[in-house]
């Protein structure tokens, strides 16, 4: 993600902005990975959750994806699971942002399906973003909608685009339940940011 890096900071602080102006209650989990993986904090009121900067934010030169996935699922239903009934969410919605493909994990794919099925079947939904590579066969892998996964541009136009696309689903899933996916002009915005 160094290449994008101020795009990808950017990109979250503006997603962050959208949300907080949303109606309603929503907090904030946020994990960064490269050959580990960091919980950068947890469970954070939307109006509360710090910005990105070069404090939070560090990529690095790895991508261990599997292990990511796997620990965000593991510790947000342990999270969950030990909340009070008032205080456990409608909707819990994991996004994944990644510039590479899986080559630093311990943890195998199938572990990774394993949990992504289990919890899509307690209404979890997986919103899978990827850069250099094709993202709708390795959400598919991982046990992911590939109508719910995008091909993002490597650029700084397409990082932008990629959390302004994320940001209008997860205010789809704030309003009515549940997202829609990405659709043919959240793809086409990447296309032209492939050209330009």
């Amino acid at each position: 993600m160094s290449k994008i890096a101020d795009d990808t900071k950017g990109g979250f602080n503006i997603f962050l902005q959208e949300q907080r102006e949303e109606e309603g209650s929503a907090t904030v989990t946020l994990y960064d990975f490269s050959d580990t993986v960091e919980m950068v904090y947890q469970d954070i009121p939307i109006a509360d959750a710090p910005k990105l900067d070069n404090e939070n934010y560090r990529p690095g030169g790895k991508t261990a994806l599997h292990d990511a996935i796997t620990r965000a699922i593991d510790e947000t239903a342990d999270h969950i699971e030990t909340a009070p009934d008032s205080d456990r969410p409608d909707n819990v919605i994991v996004v994944v942002l990644t510039d590479g493909k899986e080559n630093a994990s311990e943890t195998p794919q199938d572990a990774v399906r394993e949990r992504v099925k289990q919890r899509q079947d307690e209404g979890w939904e997986f919103l899978f973003i990827g850069a250099n590579q094709d993202a709708a066969l390795t959400a598919e892998k991982m046990g992911m909608d590939r109508d719910k996964s995008l091909d993002m541009s490597h650029s700084g136009e397409g990082t932008k685009e990629a959390y302004r696309s994320t940001s209008r689903n997860i205010s789809e899933a704030r309003q009515k339940g549940q997202t829609g996916g990405y659709t043919e002009e959240d793809r086409r915005r990447q296309e032209q940011a492939d050209d330009s």
